[in-house]
C-alpha cells in the first residue's frame, strides 16, 4: 500500500514540476492554418534586441502565409481575454510582432511600436487569429553577388521554406550589366536584385528599377539610406556594408604603443609611417594596397582636407589642393619603399605569406584570413593632416525590378530581409556589418572586430550613387598610373583628369 502511495505521490510531483508545454494555434480568416509547438518555435527562434534586451524570438510573419493586406490581429492568452490590433490593410504589424520564450513552455506575445511608448505584451498565448487577405502562392527570382553567396542563399531559402514560396536564387557577378543586357534583349529580368550604390545611376536611367516608395526605413543607419538614394528616391533596401580598414600582421607589427579607446587604436599618418619604417629596416614590405584605384585614393583626399566626394552641383574636383597633396603623399610612400603598390590578389598573397606587414582592404577579407589561420589584427585608418583618412563604406541593398511579375511578394521579401536578426545572422558569418542599427547590438556581442568596423562607419563616407562618381573612378584609374610612376607631374596630370571628367559629366 505504502509502495503504491509513493508511486502516486511521485507521479503527481513530476506532473506539477514538469514545464508547461504549449502549442500555438494560428488561424487565418476563421480557418486554422497550423498548430506550432513550443519546441518547433524554439527551432526557428533567433536573438533580437527587444523589450530592453536581447530575447529569443520568432517574428509573427514567419509563421504565416504571405499576406497582401491585414485587417486585424487577435491574440488570445490562456485567460481567454482576447486583445485585438486593428491594421486597416497595413501589413507592418506582422513584421513588428514577436513571440518570446521567457519561461520554459510559455509562449508570449510582444508587439513593438514606434518609439517603444506603447509596446504590447501578452503572457501565455494560445491562439492568434488574423483577418487578412492572403497572397496567392507565387515564385520569386533573386540575383545576388559578392562575398557570402552561400550564406545569403541559405538565408533567402529559409524565408522561402517558411512561407512555401519557390525562390530561385542566382549568383550573377556584375549584375548591373547583366540586368541591362537582359532588358535590351527583351528577356525576363529577376524580381529582386542585390546591387551596390554606384549601380543606381545607370539602372535608374534605363528604367530598370522601382523606387521603394513608403518602405519603412526607421531601422536603417542614415548613411545607408543616403548611399542607396538618388534624386530624392530610395532605390534599394539597405542590407549590409563593407568598411575599409587597415590589416596588420600581428606577428610582425605591434601597434601597442598607440593609445586605444574601446579597443580602437588612435593614430595618425606619422605614427603609421613610423611603424612602417621599422618593418622596412627588417627587409620586409611595410604596406601594400592598390593605390592606382580611386577607391583607395578617396580616403586620402578626405584626410588631406577635401570637403566631400561630390560637389553640390554634382561635379567632381580632382585638381584641388587636397587631391594634389594626397597624390603627392602616396607617390612619396611608393618612392621611399613604404608602399608596395599591388593589385588585390597579389597584395593579399604577400600579406598571407608574411612578405607584407600591413595592407588596406575591407571587412570582406576577414573570413578568409581567419580560415587560413593568418595572425592579424585590424585598425582604423589613421588621422590625416586635415581630418581622418576616411574609409569608404560600400553599401549593398535589394532592389526591385521595374518589370517584376511579383511586386507585392518582392516587397514582402524585402521586409523580411530588413529584420535585424536576419541581417545579423548573415553578416556575422562574413564579417560585414548589417545596416540595421538594432542589429549592431547583436554584432557588438558576437563580432570581435565590431569596434573597429563601427569606428569606420562613424568616420567613413558612403560610395556615392551618382553619375559623377563612376566617371571620376574610371578616369582616375588610368591617370593614377601615370602620376604614381612619375610619367606625368602630379598637378599637370590632375588638371588633365579634371578636363576629362568635366567633359564626360556635361554630356
Amino acid at each position: 500500500m505504502k509502495k503504491n502511495l509513493y508511486k502516486y505521490v511521485l507521479a503527481i510531483s513530476l506532473v506539477l514540476l514538469a514545464p508547461l508545454v504549449s502549442a500555438l494555434e494560428i488561424e487565418v480568416n476563421g480557418k486554422v492554418v497550423k498548430s506550432v509547438s513550443y519546441s518547433e518555435l524554439q527551432e526557428i527562434a533567433r536573438q533580437r534586441p527587444l523589450s530592453g534586451g536581447l530575447k529569443a524570438s520568432v517574428v509573427l510573419e514567419e509563421l504565416l502565409p504571405v499576406c497582401s493586406s491585414l485587417k486585424e490581429i487577435t491574440v488570445t492568452p490562456e485567460s481567454g481575454n482576447s486583445t485585438s490590433i486593428r491594421s486597416y490593410g497595413e501589413v507592418l504589424p506582422l513584421y513588428q510582432s514577436y513571440l518570446l520564450f521567457e519561461e520554459k513552455g510559455s509562449i508570449n506575445f510582444f508587439k513593438k511600436t514606434e518609439g517603444g511608448t506603447a509596446d504590447l505584451y501578452i503572457d501565455r498565448v494560445q491562439k492568434i487569429s488574423l483577418s487578412a487577405e492572403e497572397l496567392e502562392s507565387e515564385k520569386l527570382e533573386v540575383w545576388i553577388s559578392w562575398e557570402g553567396v552561400k550564406e545569403l542563399k541559405a538565408e533567402i531559402r529559409r524565408w522561402g521554406e517558411l512561407h512555401n514560396i519557390d525562390i530561385k536564387v542566382n549568383e550573377v557577378p556584375k549584375s548591373d550589366s547583366k540586368l541591362l543586357s537582359v532588358l535590351r534583349g527583351g528577356g525576363r529580368p529577376p524580381d529582386v536584385i542585390l546591387i551596390q550604390s554606384d549601380y543606381i545611376p545607370a539602372l535608374t536611367a534605363a528604367g530598370a528599377l522601382q523606387p521603394m516608395v513608403r518602405f519603412p526605413t526607421d531601422r536603417f543607419a542614415e548613411k545607408s539610406l543616403d548611399a542607396l538614394s538618388l534624386e530624392g528616391s530610395l532605390w534599394a533596401v539597405p542590407f549590409y556594408f563593407d568598411a575599409q580598414v587597415l590589416f596588420y600582421r600581428s606577428d610582425i607589427v605591434s601597434l601597442s604603443e598607440f593609445p586605444q579607446t574601446d579597443g580602437v587604436i588612435e593614430w595618425d599618418l606619422d605614427g603609421f609611417e613610423k611603424s612602417a619604417r621599422r618593418v622596412k629596416e627588417r627587409g620586409l614590405a611595410p604596406a601594400s594596397w592598390n593605390a592606382y584605384s580611386a577607391y583607395w585614393l578617396l580616403p586620402f583626399q578626405l584626410g588631406f582636407g577635401k570637403g566631400s566626394i561630390i560637389e553640390a552641383d554634382g561635379s567632381v574636383r580632382v585638381d584641388d589642393r587636397a587631391t594634389i597633396e594626397a597624390v603627392e603623399y602616396l607617390k612619396r610612400l611608393k618612392d621611399e619603399g613604404i608602399l608596395d603598390l599591388r593589385e588585390r590578389d597579389s597584395m593579399f598573397s604577400r600579406f598571407i605569406s608574411g612578405d607584407v606587414a600591413m595592407m588596406l582592404s575591407a571587412s570582406f577579407s576577414i573570413p578568409e584570413l581567419e580560415r587560413l589561420g593568418v595572425p592579424f589584427g585590424v585598425a582604423p585608418f589613421p588621422e590625416g593632416p586635415e581630418g581622418p583618412v576616411a574609409p569608404l563604406l560600400d553599401f549593398k541593398g535589394f532592389a526591385v525590378s521595374r518589370k517584376t511579375r511579383h511586386p507585392i511578394l518582392s516587397r514582402r521579401f524585402l521586409l523580411s530581409m530588413s529584420d535585424p536578426a536576419v541581417q545579423h545572422h548573415f553578416t556575422s558569418k562574413v564579417s560585414k556589418l548589417p545596416v540595421s542599427e538594432s542589429a549592431w547590438k547583436l554584432a557588438a556581442q558576437q563580432n570581435r572586430y565590431f569596434s573597429v568596423l563601427r569606428n569606420s562607419y562613424d568616420i567613413g563616407v558612403s560610395v556615392p550613387s551618382t553619375k559623377g562618381y563612376k566617371i571620376y573612378k574610371n578616369t582616375m584609374w588610368k591617370m593614377l598610373r601615370f602620376l604614381l610612376t612619375g610619367k606625368l607631374p602630379v598637378e599637370e596630370g590632375l588638371q588633365r583628369a579634371q578636363s576629362l571628367i568635366d567633359k564626360q559629366i556635361s554630356r
